[in-house]
């Protein structure tokens, strides 16, 4: 499977399982929390809307027992039962009409709201009148039973038994409508779907809001009617919604039922759902469109770097990646266009080495042709030190002819004579250019073991500058020395600390190539038990990713590559053999120091 298609997979796997994971588990819990709202919401409003009827049917309990307890009906006349009976429907909150009926069952007195006092032979009357009669005989509290009023509609008759004289009881009863339980049912279900007034078997005897034309089954009813109030589901002509039932108080059976369709209840959830799955396809497909053009590019660029492997493989040197990018991508160009570089450079110098060698083997005879391998290899191989071991040894030659025959000139013309001055001038520059040599033939014969003897530091300095000093002051960067006095003393190989300094040199003189203050500071110092070299910049610094890994062999920052990354690396292996250390200081934009720490010794005695 390609690298892109892998991507693409693990993007769709990284961007699907925390939205399906977190997204319909916040779903899932938001629902279980929002049924627990409306159970407690819905049961909250049946209890309030069954407290209200309650209230109601409570006053009329106490209207209609206090002039029950007020009164013996077989002492008064027809005139003053009806002023009893008047005195009920004014009083008692909602009543429409009342009847006194005497132990044979007969309507001794029959009173309608507004004063008529009418018989109770109308249609309305008269199922009034049969629920009366079917009210228990025994004295007690207020008896309710909903009755259908041809005319009137749904009717709550209310009847209290009232003792006489040790017989038979007489009967108060009174008339209420639905209208103001209907009311309350309204206030209800404005805010919890459809809500119904039930007796204790489940028929609805009133009912409000959405859906209540549509009321739910008696049979799915069984399980929340009771005298206790209940949560659960029921099934209806609309699917399954959530109920809440709550018993009237003191309503003989009566109860509120409320009723909210599940996909009415769930709305909210339903659209957070389908928010949540928008959203989630919507990231989905962002992060695959992004998955997909990171892979694309990513597999385009490795494609790239391929083919250019492909043809360095083949020969071809020339070949190159464009590295502008600051990612891994850019990185892996440039270093590939660095190593492609030193191939370049190393076969130009192996075919000048070869076409040299070839000159060579042409012009020598068969013998020097048996060496030529040997040659070869002892030029691959050539150091700085070998090349400047021979170019002291070809200057000096020389040299000695120009000062043996200055000092011959010079015996010549006496002290003061115009022609000595020009003579004595060419002597200094031959003797200057002599210690040069010399010095640089010392530093060119380094062991491979060092060898440890007495050394003065600030000796190791000056050999150093006197082949770095020109480098340093032709590149316009300012060079301070501050030697310690007395001079400090440690057990060291001269070439091989010299080389040191010369690392340390070279990396300052670079650091400090195109910044407007340009100095660099050696010193010597001597710290209880330890001499010091101290090398400081005022370059660009270090910075402290960069840090751990300055001492690493092939490690480099510089933009060319030079002794490609070994001379720290070099020098922290050189100092280590002589029992030291480098300590570094560094900060970005404000240079570097490097301290060259060896185990002092005391100078030698003369």
């Amino acid at each position: 499977m390609k690298l892109y298609r892998k991507l693409v997979l693990f993007a769709l796997a990284a961007a699907v399982a925390p939205l399906v994971g977190v997204g319909f588990a916040v779903v899932g819990a938001t629902q279980r929390a929002l049924h627990a709202r409306i159970v407690a919401e819905q049961l909250a409003v049946a209890r309030f809307a069954a407290e209200g009827i309650a209230s109601d049917l409570g006053h009329l309990d106490r209207t209609v027992g206090s002039v029950a307890g007020s009164f013996d009906p077989d002492r008064l006349s027809p005139a003053e039962l009806r002023g009893l009976l008047a005195l009920v429907v004014s009083e008692a909150t909602g009543a429409t009409a009342a009847v006194l009926v005497d132990p044979r069952g007969a309507p001794r007195a029959f009173l309608e709201r507004g004063g008529s006092a009418g018989g109770a032979s109308g249609p309305g009357g008269e199922a009034f009148l049969r629920e009366v009669h079917a009210a228990p005989e025994a004295p007690g509290g207020l008896v309710l039973s909903v009755y259908s009023d041809p005319a009137r509609g749904p009717q709550i008759a209310a009847v209290r038994a009232i003792p006489a004289g040790g017989g038979r009881p007489w009967r108060l009863g009174a008339r209420l409508p639905l209208d103001r339980a209907v009311r309350r049912l309204e206030a209800a279900a404005g805010s919890a779907g459809a809500a119904f007034l039930v007796d204790g078997d489940g028929e609805v005897l009133a009912s409000s809001g959405r859906g209540a034309d549509r009321p739910p089954e008696r049979s799915a009813l069984s399980g929340l009617l009771g005298s206790a109030p209940r949560a659960g589901s029921v099934e209806g002509a609309e699917g399954r919604a959530l109920a809440a039932y709550a018993p009237v108080a003191e309503g003989g059976g009566l109860g509120v039922l409320m009723r909210l369709p599940e996909p009415d209840a769930y709305a909210e959830v339903s659209t957070l759902r389908s928010t949540v799955l928008v959203a989630s396809l919507a990231v989905l497909g962002v992060v695959l469109a992004l998955a997909g053009w990171l892979a694309r590019a990513l597999g385009r660029d490795l494609g790239r770097i391929e083919e250019a492997a492909r043809a360095l493989g083949a020969g071809d040197l020339s070949v190159r990646l464009p590295a502008g990018g600051a990612d891994e991508i850019g990185a892996v160009s440039r270093t590939f266009n660095a190593m492609a570089e030193e191939l370049a450079g190393a076969r130009g110098r192996l075919e000048r080495w070869n076409e040299e060698l070839q000159r060579e083997v042409e012009a020598r005879a068969r013998a020097l042709r048996e060496a030529q391998g040997q040659v070869v290899e002892a030029q691959k191989l050539a150091a700085i030190g070998q090349l400047g071991a021979g170019v002291a040894h070809e200057i000096n030659n020389p040299l000695t002819g120009i000062l043996g025959h200055a000092q011959l000139l010079l015996e010549e013309w006496p002290l003061g004579d115009a022609k000595r001055e020009p003579v004595e001038k060419i002597e200094q520059l031959a003797r200057r250019c002599r210690e040069v040599t010399q010095k640089l033939l010392r530093f060119s014969q380094q062991r491979i073991e060092p060898d440890l003897q007495p050394l003065d530091l600030n000796r190791v300095v000056v050999d150093a500058l006197t082949l770095a000093e020109g480098q340093i002051r032709a590149a316009g960067i300012a060079l301070e020395v501050d030697t310690a006095e007395p001079a400090p003393w440690v057990r060291g190989d001269a070439g091989h600390l010299a080389h040191v300094v010369l690392n340390l040199l070279s990396n300052a003189r670079t650091a400090c190539l195109g910044l407007e203050r340009r100095r660099i500071v050696i010193s010597t110092r001597v710290h209880g038990h330890e001499a010091r070299i101290l090398v400081r910049d005022d370059g660009k610094g270090i910075s402290s990713e960069v840090m751990p890994r300055i001492f690493e062999p092939f490690f480099t920052t510089k933009e060319l590559w030079s002794n490609v990354g070994l001379g720290l690396s070099v020098s922290y292996r050189i100092v280590a053999e002589h029992g030291g250390r480098i300590d570094v200081e560094s900060s970005p934009g404000k240079g570097s120091a490097f301290a060259v720490i060896l185990p002092a010794v005391a100078p030698p005695a003369i």
